[in-house]
């Protein structure tokens, strides 16, 4: 029966390893994996700083955000350039086909040339442009927004790399669990079959042995292609070649007591003022009121300073050295005023205004799970603390019952059953001890991709 148990517990433990490959391939930072024509033959040990650096180096979505960026700035000084005078040079040329003609006291002029040619110059310069100034507001709010979404992707791929290096660590961890208790299981069934050809011990001894071990091994195999799965995926996540040999340093074990500290909703920033979402919609917030001010920016007037200066050449035949050129210039200043447009001035407002109040009930909305979200990783941290402790101390019961039950069958006062319960108790506690230690690095992990400001060392270093 606990045998039974020990099996589904297993096949418990790799499945979830597996499903943990599956919500990394789901991450919505999918990238193309570069191909290299040279294979490196060299192994790339990776600690968990390296795994982030590189992939905020080289992953394609942390480049397009920046990339997001520089075109927003691109776009504010385009916005800018509208302040300066904008000079246009032209040139034309009119033939006249039939010239205009004019009765003056019984008199008939024909009036104008065959050949008409103008060229010059001409400046306007903005002097009063209420929605000139809001638009070049708006572009500016338009980076803020770009730089925002630039972080929240960087926060995102930090907490996406941690998940997948600590999962890979886990398979790992649970897979020399498992690995240990194979080969005691094969040593267990070596001793057993010997002591069967003895006569010391029965058939059924040698059965439950060889039992043992044939239901290790399938699991020992789901959690090796686990950790290929895992490895692909940090591999991809840090734009490297599937190919590419890696070796993921550390392990669950090194951690301490003393590492593992429950935390309090109270000692946390409820506010979130870091977190990526809320300062997005803050930004966006700020981007909507720019846009009602651009909006009901439409309604003021423009004054404007323009300046012509060209030259005018009038002919009634195409011999360019003999034609007169005539200069002349002009200054003036324009002043317009839209009155009427048809109601699209108050439509256009009202969306405004309505986008702006959409925007604060999505901003509770957000801040409300958020909420959630934190008090439940909070939750999920003190009860992984509890379940490390508890852990700890069951793999340190079963340790000791092994022992007991080993030299038990060693004399002979124990059976093989009894032996190979003891065995499966502690490879259980010893998974179980795992699997605790990853939920609490998970767990603290979605607290701080919640709390926004835990990753400021990776982004800083970028």
């Amino acid at each position: 029966m606990k045998t039974s148990k020990f099996i589904k517990k297993s096949s418990f433990v790799a499945l979830c390893l597996l499903s943990q490959m599956n919500v990394f391939g789901q991450d919505s930072l999918s990238v193309q994996v570069e191909t290299e024509t040279t294979r490196l033959q060299d192994t790339l040990s990776l600690n968990l700083d390296q795994a982030i650096k590189i992939a905020l180096d080289q992953n394609p979505t942390i480049k397009v955000a920046g990339m997001e960026i520089t075109k927003a700035n691109y776009a504010k000084k385009e916005a800018v350039s509208g302040l300066f005078p904008s000079i246009i040079a032209s040139g034309t040329y009119t033939r006249n086909l039939k010239k205009q003609v004019m009765n003056f006291a019984g008199q008939t002029v024909t009036i104008g040339t065959d050949n008409t040619w103008n060229a010059g110059f001409s400046a306007t310069l903005p002097l009063i442009n209420v929605p000139l100034w809001q638009s070049i507001k708006l572009t500016s709010e338009a980076v803020m927004e770009k730089v925002e979404k630039a972080r929240s992707s960087q926060i995102t791929q930090v907490s996406t790399i941690i998940a997948a290096y600590y999962g890979i660590l886990n398979a790992q961890d649970s897979y020399n669990v498992l690995e240990k208790s194979f080969n005691t299981a094969n040593e267990n069934l070596r001793i057993t079959k010997k002591r069967f050809e003895q006569g010391m011990t029965s058939e059924y001894d040698v059965i439950q042995a060889e039992v043992q071990v044939r239901n290790i091994q399938p699991t020992l195999i789901s959690i090796k292609n686990g950790i290929e799965l895992a490895t692909l995926q940090l591999k991809v996540l840090m734009s490297m070649p599937s190919d590419y040999p890696i070796k993921v340093e550390g392990s669950l074990a090194d951690y301490t007591q003393e590492a593992f500290e429950e935390v309090n909703i109270n000692e946390v920033d409820t506010t979130l003022s870091e977190n990526p979402n809320i300062r997005l919609l803050d930004v966006n917030t700020t981007l909507l009121e720019r846009q009602l001010k651009l909006a009901k920016a439409n309604w003021y007037p423009m004054l404007s300073l323009s300046a012509v200066y060209q030259w005018t050449s009038m002919n009634d035949n195409f011999d360019f050295g003999n034609y007169q050129v005539n200069p002349y210039s002009t200054l003036g200043v324009t002043l317009s005023w839209p009155i009427f447009q048809g109601g699209a001035r108050v439509y256009k407002q009202k969306q405004a205004q309505i986008a702006l109040e959409e925007i604060e009930y999505t901003k509770e909305d957000t801040r409300r799970k958020l909420g959630m979200q934190l008090e439940s990783s909070i939750d999920n941290i003190k009860v992984a603390v509890d379940q490390i402790e508890s852990t700890k101390q069951a793999m340190v019961l079963a340790e000791k019952g092994l022992n007991i039950s080993r030299k038990r069958y060693e004399v002979g006062s124990g059976s093989s059953l009894e032996l190979i319960t003891s065995e499966n108790s502690l490879t259980q506690a010893s998974l179980s001890y795992y699997q605790a230690i990853y939920n609490y690095i998970i767990a603290k992990n979605s607290m701080n991709e919640v709390l926004g400001n835990a990753y400021n060392q990776y982004l800083n270093n970028k």
